[in-house]
């Protein structure tokens, strides 16, 4: 058989996606946090030789000084957003150049905004902890243990979870370290016996009963029902614990008081704890003017003020400078364009996303969760004319200060239910209220999911009992015969 394996050309008709610079200049800042912006507006300082930060010196009657670079009359020059008309004229300058009908123009750009503008947003700021390792391995270091001990040490710890289990079995552990099962045993005592208590653990069970011995004598009846009776301690069995201990219910139920105190995750005061900065994008509060309307704030004070360097763009207007030179400014001065208009782009989808919210929640600034309405990125993306991933872009990894608190921007969206009147409520104010309910039951009787059911609706609002039951089991409440205290 024979195989042509000559060139030839082949028309296809294909359809792609192709972003402009500028657009994925956009869509980069858009998804950015404050926090991240901030350093993303530095790098592009320090790398685009054009863009600089705007001088913040001030005057004594409060206005901005003028530059050794700027006069005065440049605060009435076009202004900085313009960006069509400046990227013409530049287009203009160097065509001027080249026919030798050189006229000068001013690129002068006033500053982006006012200098002496202060406002007031929290930051809350989350140091760094000890990790668990670390503060086992300094434990370690007291214990009177031989090389080949401290290495068996230092592997049982490398091996633990973040709440504080023994994730590798010991029969591992042993065999990876050269030793028998009954080295690795006294070796694990030893991690045990350190602090958070009932570290090193395999077990909820072994958890407990470590934690009960270092109670003493008086944990004995508690150490007897965590090791023989978990199961029935589980569902609140008082009495069948009590017949088979030959104690009294009330003694079990008292002991049953002091196990629920007991961590069964020692080592989560550790985790988790991995430096971050919360810094709100925005904010909303009440204003005491407007008739108590909600007012939006978005946060860029931390942000450098930026503005095209006075000095590069009177370098571009030099007729000595060389055509390479020329084109490189052009280049710098039209990235340094994109980005300034890329910022103030990400800038107004926040706004106008925030606008939305605030139009849809304006209860749950007021009263909470429990009155939350039902909102999809959908729904904003129709009402801005944008698309969902955009919405979705803008709002990741965002928080917002609201009367009810520091928020991400995501809590603000949920998935709706129908009520008997036609109307819509959102899965999160539902949950809200079956967690209310749960909270004002009687314990003795707690109320089950069908009761639940059956309360909500009455008030109005379609659900069924296994909606009531999932939406329960996400808020973690136990079924209605777990809950229940005789």
């Amino acid at each position: 058989m024979r195989h042509d394996l000559g060139q030839r050309l082949v028309q296809s008709q294909t359809q792609k996606l192709i972003l402009s610079p500028q657009m994925r200049q956009y869509l980069r800042l858009l998804q950015l946090p404050l926090a991240q912006l901030k350093a993303t507006v530095e790098q592009e300082i320090a790398e685009n030789p054009v863009l600089e930060e705007t001088p913040k010196e001030i005057l004594e009657d409060g206005s901005p000084a003028p530059t050794t670079e700027e006069t005065p009359e440049r605060t009435s020059d076009t202004d900085e957003l313009r960006f069509d008309e400046t990227l013409r004229s530049l287009n203009q300058l160097d065509e001027n150049f080249q026919n030798g009908a050189y006229e000068p123009e001013d690129l002068s750009l006033p500053e982006t905004r006012e200098v002496n503008r202060n406002k007031d947003y929290r930051e809350s700021l989350v140091t760094q902890k000890e990790s668990l390792f670390d503060y086992l391995l300094w434990q370690i270091g007291f214990l009177e243990l031989s090389e080949i001990e401290h290495r068996i040490a230092e592997e049982i710890i490398g091996n633990l979870t973040d709440d504080g289990y023994l994730s590798l079995p010991l029969e591992e552990v042993a065999q990876i370290c050269g030793v028998c099962m009954e080295e690795a045993e006294k070796v694990l005592r030893s991690v045990q016996s350190l602090d958070p208590a009932g570290v090193a653990a395999r077990n909820l069970q072994e958890i407990l009963l470590l934690q009960l011995e270092r109670k003493g004598p008086e944990a004995e009846l508690a150490k007897q029902i965590v090791k023989d009776h978990l199961p029935l301690l589980e569902k609140k069995q008082w009495n069948r614990i009590a017949k088979q201990l030959k104690v009294t219910p009330e003694e079990v139920q008292q002991t049953a008081k002091l196990i629920a105190h007991l961590d069964p995750k020692p080592g989560r005061t550790f985790h988790g704890e991995e430096p971050i900065a919360i810094t709100p994008d925005a904010s909303i509060t009440r204003s005491e003017k407007d008739d108590g309307k909600f007012q939006i704030e978005i946060h860029d004070e931390e942000l450098p003020e930026i503005r095209i360097s006075p000095y590069y763009r009177r370098l571009l207007k030099n007729q000595k400078l060389d055509s390479t030179s020329r084109r490189f400014l052009k280049e710098k001065i039209q990235a340094a364009i994109d980005f300034v208009k890329a910022l103030n782009q990400r800038k107004s989808t926040l706004q106008r996303i925030t606008e939305e919210i605030v139009a849809v929640q304006p209860s749950f600034f007021e009263k909470g969760f429990s009155e939350l309405r039902p909102l999809r990125l959908k729904d904003i993306s129709q009402n801005l004319g944008i698309h969902e991933s955009t919405v979705s872009r803008a709002i990741q990894g965002k928080y917002i200060t609201t009367p009810q608190g520091t928020l991400p921007y995501k809590s603000f969206f949920s998935s709706k239910l129908e009520t008997a009147e036609g109307g819509a409520e959102s899965q999160k104010s539902m949950m809200e209220k079956i967690r209310e309910l749960v909270r004002t039951e009687d314990s003795r009787h707690p109320r089950s999911d069908q009761e639940i059911t059956q309360l909500l609706q009455k008030e109005g609002t379609k659900i069924a009992r296994r909606t009531v039951a999932k939406y329960r089991d996400l808020l973690k409440i136990l079924p209605s015969h777990l809950r229940m205290q005789k």
